[in-house]
């Protein structure tokens, strides 16, 4: 155990590698492989209406339970003379009509 912390310490003790480039984000570096006349990259961003900005601002955080197959007590029933089922993959299915 005594080897791993020397190595740890040698490590610690070694400058940052020369050359080296460091970003805090890096989907902001630059390519260097990339033709000058070829466009810088954009960002990906997501812009909403200032209506879906309300919207969203009124809503209220909501608790969903996920249940699987093995957690249903029944896993088909009779509802209005149709058959209402959960497969093993945990979708409903309603049969009949």
């Amino acid at each position: 155990m005594s080897g791993v912390r020397d190595a740890e310490a040698a490590l610690a003790g070694l400058g940052p590698i020369a050359g080296a480039h460091y970003r805090d984000d890096p989907e902001i570096a630059v390519v260097e492989t990339l033709p000058r006349d070829h466009p810088q990259w954009v960002r990906d961003t997501l812009s909403i209406s200032s209506r879906a900005r309300v919207l969203l601002e009124r809503l209220r955080p909501a608790a969903v339970k996920v249940l699987a197959f093995w957690d249903h007590a029944l896993r088909s029933i009779s509802v209005g003379g149709m058959i209402l089922s959960v497969d093993p993959s945990g979708s409903y299915r309603l049969d009949g009509g």
